[in-house]
């Protein structure tokens, strides 16, 4: 899941190149409405669950982190591989991709990086508190997760509407905080109480089924009720809050059941691909960037664009990236 995630980034921001959104380093305007058009769809779905569900599996792995090193070590080695990558981008990279220093797409290691230091204290904090005992993931508790997401989420953008950049940090989707917070926060009590392992393939079908019924019921009352439906309180903000929010739970859930299925084994491909994904989400911003500027000069329609540009910017960041690693000291970071 964590290489389909990484390469679903790479993919979103390539899209952002050719969208003319104009939100990354170098973009395109695209040769045709509907180009544009199926691009911006492309990137609203991505936006709608990616990223959390790239939270939700950072928060499961938290839990057996920490105590297998303490507190100590586990935040000295989340500031290692975290803290010194970000400010690597911050200081260096984004400096010589936009002639300032930012974060970039690296705003997911700057939250995760708060997240992981918060679960820290909270866990000194209860040190002494008995776990309760673990209960299973039924869908009660799911829909009822979706139905408080969505509230949340429909809340926050009253005052905090989609497309709000949060400054110096480079927060670019700050309206999908409580997806994030939430999701993470799943994902440690997932690892508790063994919530994964109960998700069955019948769970997968239903989350399936949620995700599809939401886009078909929600996302058209969303575009259709009236024009803003990014924040400030609308009844079509409130639709497609509930739309995403239903979207990203129920994705997840079918991913998760179809990856134990079906890919639950491990070869040297994916030892490989899995080992290079969070080199490949820090580095991929210089060659996605570079791709755009090599290819600016080809004159075809955009859509031939952005297929020649995944199907070299992928194996390339990939490969990059294990030669990266393979450099002296920075296995002990990436």
């Amino acid at each position: 899941m964590r290489v389909l995630l990484t390469v679903l980034v790479v993919l979103h921001h390539i899209a952002v190149t050719y969208s003319g959104i104009g939100l990354w380093y170098y973009t395109e305007e695209p040769t045709s409405g509907a180009v544009e058009l199926g691009l911006t769809v492309f990137l609203l779905v991505n936006q709608a669950w990616f990223m959390g569900a790239f939270f939700l599996l950072s928060g499961y792995f938290t839990p057996a982190s920490y105590d297998r090193k303490g507190p100590r070590a586990f935040l000295r080695d989340r500031l290692i591989r975290l803290g010194i990558p970000l400010l690597v981008f911050y200081f260096v990279f984004n400096p010589i991709l936009a002639h300032t220093i930012g974060s970039g797409p690296l705003w997911f290691v700057f939250a995760l990086l708060v997240f992981d230091g918060s679960y820290a204290v909270l866990r000194q904090l209860s040190l002494n508190r008995r776990l309760r005992p673990a209960k299973p993931l039924t869908y009660r508790k799911v829909f009822g997760f979706v139905l408080a997401l969505a509230l949340a989420t429909y809340l926050l953008r009253i005052v905090v509407p989609m497309g709000t950049w949060v400054p110096v940090i480079d927060f670019p989707t700050s309206t999908y905080l409580p997806q994030y917070v939430s999701f993470f926060v799943v994902g440690v009590v997932a690892y508790r109480r063994d919530w994964l392992a109960g998700i069955t393939t019948r769970m997968g079908r239903v989350g399936l089924g949620l995700a599809i019924g939401a886009t078909v019921v929600f996302l058209p009352l969303a575009l259709g009720v009236g024009s803003d439906w990014a924040g400030h309180g609308t009844l079509a903000s409130l639709f497609y809050a509930l739309w995403d929010s239903s979207f990203a739970v129920g994705l997840v859930l079918a991913l998760v059941a179809l990856f134990r299925r079906r890919f639950n084994t491990s070869g040297p491909v994916r030892r490989y691909l899995s080992g290079q994904a969070f080199t490949v989400y820090v580095i991929h911003a210089m060659v996605v960037t570079a791709a755009g500027h090599a290819l600016s000069s080809l004159d075809v329609p955009t859509m031939v664009k952005f297929t020649i540009a995944a199907v070299v910017v992928l194996p390339v960041c990939f490969l990059l990236a294990g030669l990266v690693r393979r450099l002296p000291g920075v296995r002990r970071v990436l």
